[in-house]
């Protein structure tokens, strides 16, 4: 994925780096006016440390902007009504820590932690929550996908912006 990165998007201020974001990054404090994570926090067993490590490289007053899979909604199974058209999802034990392997393009892991897990590391890395969306296909999209709407009743993903203190 770097790769395809660096060929479609070169810009002089713009780098690229590849890292193990389970241990101490090796950036100087202080050194970041933004950090954006996209999709990966809940693919690491342990998110404390991450985000300790975000909160340290930014910059005051710095913005981390994390997406992830919802977490009450991304294990859960549609149910269908009788014309199977996908009505609402089945909710499980959305409170219990656990990891799941999936396979999308793969075998991976998952680690489904409640959204109250990811504000307190937040909050303990010394940063707030100053945003919070659940964002949905916009209608253009749907009007091409019909059969995607029910994504547009309840959200598959989560977009948070923390703001360091």
């Amino acid at each position: 994925m770097l790769n395809i990165a660096k060929r479609k998007h070169v810009h002089d201020n713009l780098q690229y780096y590849n890292m193990d974001l389970t241990r101490m990054l090796t950036f100087e404090d202080k050194s970041f006016d933004i950090v954006v994570a996209n999709m990966l926090l809940m693919d690491i067993p342990e998110i404390e440390l991450l985000v300790f490590e975000v909160a340290r490289v930014l910059k005051k007053p710095g913005t981390f902007v994390f997406s992830i899979t919802h977490p009450c909604f991304f294990l859960s199974d549609w149910e269908e009504n009788e014309n199977s058209i996908k009505t609402y999802k089945k909710i499980g034990n959305y409170l219990e820590e656990r990891v799941e392997e999936l396979n999308f393009w793969g075998k991976t892991l998952h680690y489904h932690r409640p959204l109250s897990r990811y504000m307190e590391a937040v909050e303990k890395a010394g940063m707030y929550v100053s945003s919070l969306r659940e964002p949905v296909p916009p209608r253009e999209l749907i009007e091409l996908y019909p059969e995607q709407e029910y994504h547009c009743r309840i959200p598959s993903f989560v977009v948070i912006r923390a703001k360091k203190v």
